[in-house]
């Protein structure tokens, strides 16, 4: 199922980066983050609906789609609260540790200190809003949206044995209310099976921390994901490679991220007679910049974010670019 996450590539990066992002506080008490901002968008995917709907018609099967634009709000929060006897946390938003990971999947979860073992963290998943796509992407005219959910778990254990070392496993599941892939067709009832997006995904992280100087931050991150939907022609493996720097100072933080990836399909999509293997890239950069207006906690943010899906079959491509203001609230 090709995917691109508009929310997610909208908020890009929306913490700053330092030596401590990956440990729990020492008080016990409240800490987090919220934000809000502005964004201008442009984007083309024919899976998904578009914030305004633009989308509504493709721009026919053998061809990539077409490009919109619209401006979009940003929102973000990173609630917590940890039990310092204990070294316990309880997480609600998007930690810290994954956006700078360039994942935006919100979380409901605890995180606990395992001595100089790491950090163990289990969570629920799930989208910051509801997310709608077609019920027949293929079809021809006007398209019926429906809802798409998603949920799952995640398993993360940080600082594996006292080292730089992370992992995490993630498991998806996609269940698509109208799911009519294909009706509009010319195929039999086993070709529109093979069409059918709903399912699981599992992807498995590993990556590490590399504080090279003061204030430095590098983060190499290897991703394998591989799909488990009802359509065969669905199904994929997934490998991604991506390489985010983090520099923070007193005044200002930068961060950057990019990634290269490639999506390999099981089986032949029988409306196109080829396989949808794809080449993914991404890149992104934010600036922060401290005690907005000389008021501690306060960040103002601008940032900037492209990435695109090459596809072996032009009706899949797709691609989303963005920049965006705002302001942050650290408490």
């Amino acid at each position: 199922m090709k995917k691109l996450s508009f929310i997610a590539v909208a908020l890009l990066t929306t913490t700053s980066v330092n030596a401590e992002i990956i440990k729990i506080p020492t008080h016990s008490g409240f800490s987090g983050f919220v934000m809000g901002g502005v964004g201008i968008l442009e984007y083309k995917s024919n899976m998904y609906k578009g914030y305004n709907g633009d989308n509504e018609s493709h721009n026919g099967l053998f061809n990539s789609p077409e490009s919109y634009s619209s401006g979009t709000p940003i929102l973000g929060a990173d609630l917590r609260y940890t039990f310092a006897e204990t070294r316990t946390q309880l997480f609600l938003g998007n930690l810290i540790q994954d956006a700078v990971r360039f994942d935006f999947t919100q979380q409901l979860g605890v995180r606990q200190q395992m001595g100089d073992k790491g950090i163990v963290a289990l969570g629920y998943v799930f989208p910051l809003l509801p997310t709608e796509t077609w019920a027949d992407p293929y079809a021809a005219g006007n398209r019926q949206d429906t809802d798409m959910k998603s949920g799952g778990a995640r398993l993360a254990w940080d600082q594996i044995w006292g080292t730089h070392f992370n992992a995490t496993y993630t498991m998806r599941k996609f269940d698509i209310s109208e799911e009519r892939s294909g009706e509009s067709m010319a195929l039999s009832n086993a070709q529109r099976n093979m069409l059918n997006r709903n399912g699981n995904t599992n992807e498995v992280a590993l990556s590490y921390d590399w504080i090279f100087s003061p204030g430095h931050v590098l983060h190499p991150e290897l991703t394998y994901g591989k799909s488990s939907f009802d359509g065969s022609a669905m199904n994929y493996d997934k490998t991604q490679i991506q390489l985010s720097y983090g520099y923070n100072n007193n005044q200002w933080s930068l961060i950057s991220n990019i990634y290269l990836g490639q999506m390999k399909y099981d089986e032949v999509n029988p409306i196109f007679g080829n396989k949808a293997d794809s080449d993914e890239f991404g890149v992104s950069t934010t600036f922060f910049w401290h005690r907005l207006f000389n008021v501690k906690g306060l960040n103002g943010l601008i940032s900037a974010s492209y990435s695109k899906s090459d596809s072996d079959i032009n009706f899949y491509d797709a691609y989303i670019s963005s920049i965006n203001t705002g302001l942050m609230y650290h408490f």
